[in-house]
């Protein structure tokens, strides 16, 4: 049974969509606000005031208004007095930055993670680099308003929940619950590959398409998927596992205990395997990735071995992504990892396997594009999770809740 919208539910909304027409259009006077979202000036000027009272909004300046000698007021999110903490955990690495509400990395610090860790140390670690971010950036720790981050495994961002996180031993820990306790600030959490989608979705140059992917070639390969402009988490937060789709049901072992899954064909460290069995001639200092981003380098000069190696990964991946496309049917995806720096000599691969394979294709263009961030797609992810829970679909006494632990995140 539907359940009608109370008052208090109305204006909620009302304040959401204020709030995402700033984000997405900019500085707006009160009439063109009132314009966009179907509102009257009146109701509009009731809930901005709201909402500068609680600092989300702020006056930026006049531009002309439509009538002759009028000047109209200018509403923005501000961009320097409120922060959001961001963090991206990899394998091998938590990035931690600050982050403005409109997702510009202010600051930034990168931990490598020792083998194995705990939730307790992560969440420490984390706490304790954002505390020495926001010093060193001149902020007083009432500014940071809130954490997004973005998880290895499969969770729970309702319940602020790392089910599953096989690489690291981790199952059921209330991560969202714990990072709150230690920095005192409302905390959500989403898969990272998935929040890495919803930067793109929120606040990058996909915001326009309702509905795509996301595909992240690391450690694992992972996909985000966008339906809507939301994220899609399936019925347990599962979807978008990606790499473990069966690309040869004769290959090798997978981790997760199947045979021939993505991964152990076109995930690093099967790169990595690739080049050391071609006897590849790579400097690298560093490890996995490193490797791959020297191959990525090594197949842009024309060698053939690498330029080899890179194909093979983009036809495999591309036979994935028809799978994908075949189920999902987007008109985007956006892929990223370091085998993606091997530019169109990856990319065309991926495009030629996808469109042979893929039956939707025959009359329908499906577009493959880098991310919007780079490499700093992860922390614009993370702070699409944290704007979006915490501050566009939050009132300040939810976040106080929130804060306290009372309300899960």
């Amino acid at each position: 049974m539907a359940v009608p919208l109370t008052r208090p539910g109305l204006r909620e909304v009302n304040r959401e969509q204020i709030l995402r027409t700033i984000l997405r259009n900019g500085p707006l006077a009160r009439v063109d606000l009132a314009h966009h979202v179907g509102l009257t000036t009146a109701a509009i000027s009731n809930i901005t005031r709201a909402l500068i009272d609680d600092g989300l909004l702020y006056e930026v300046g006049a531009t002309r208004g439509n009538r002759v000698g009028a000047n109209s007021i200018l509403l923005d999110i501000p961009e320097d007095t409120l922060v959001l903490g961001v963090v991206h955990q990899g394998v091998s690495a938590i990035r931690i930055a600050l982050s403005t509400l409109r997702g510009r990395i202010l600051a930034r610090r990168i931990i490598m993670t020792p083998v194995p860790y705990t939730p307790a140390w992560a969440t420490g670690s984390i706490a304790q680099a954002l505390r020495e971010l926001l010093q060193q950036c001149g902020y007083a720790p009432e500014t940071l308003i809130g954490v997004g981050a973005g998880l290895v495994g499969l969770i729970d961002a309702q319940q602020g929940m790392v089910k599953r996180a096989h690489r690291l031993g981790w199952h059921g820990v209330p991560f969202g619950l714990l990072l709150a306790q230690e920095l005192q600030c409302p905390v959500a959490i989403e898969n990272n590959v998935r929040a890495m989608a919803f930067g793109e979705a929120l606040l990058g140059a996909s915001r326009d398409w309702l509905d795509f992917a996301f595909v992240y070639v690391g450690t694992g390969i992972g996909s985000g998927l966008i339906i809507n402009s939301r994220p899609y988490r399936g019925a347990y937060g599962g979807a978008g596992e990606i790499g473990h789709i069966t690309v040869n049901p004769t290959g090798e072992r997978c981790s997760c205990g199947n045979d021939g899954c993505l991964e152990t064909i076109a995930a690093e460290a099967s790169i990595v395997r690739r080049i050391q069995s071609q006897s590849l001639a790579l400097s690298v200092t560093g490890g996995a990735k490193e490797s791959v981003q020297a191959l990525a380098a090594l197949a842009l000069t024309g060698d053939s071995t690498a330029q080899a190696i890179v194909i093979d990964c983009g036809e495999s991946l591309g036979i994935a992504l028809a799978n994908l496309v075949d189920l999902f049917n987007p008109g985007r995806i956006v892929l990223h990892g370091a085998i993606t720096e091997a530019g169109d000599i990856f990319f065309s691969s991926v495009s030629r396997c996808l469109h042979q394979r893929a039956f939707s294709t025959n009359d329908e263009d499906v577009e493959l594009v880098a991310p919007t961030f780079g490499t700093d797609a992860g922390l614009v992810g993370a702070a699409a999770v944290a704007l979006d829970a915490l501050v566009l679909t939050q009132n300040i006494k939810e976040r106080e809740m929130i804060h306290m632990g009372t309300v899960a995140q």
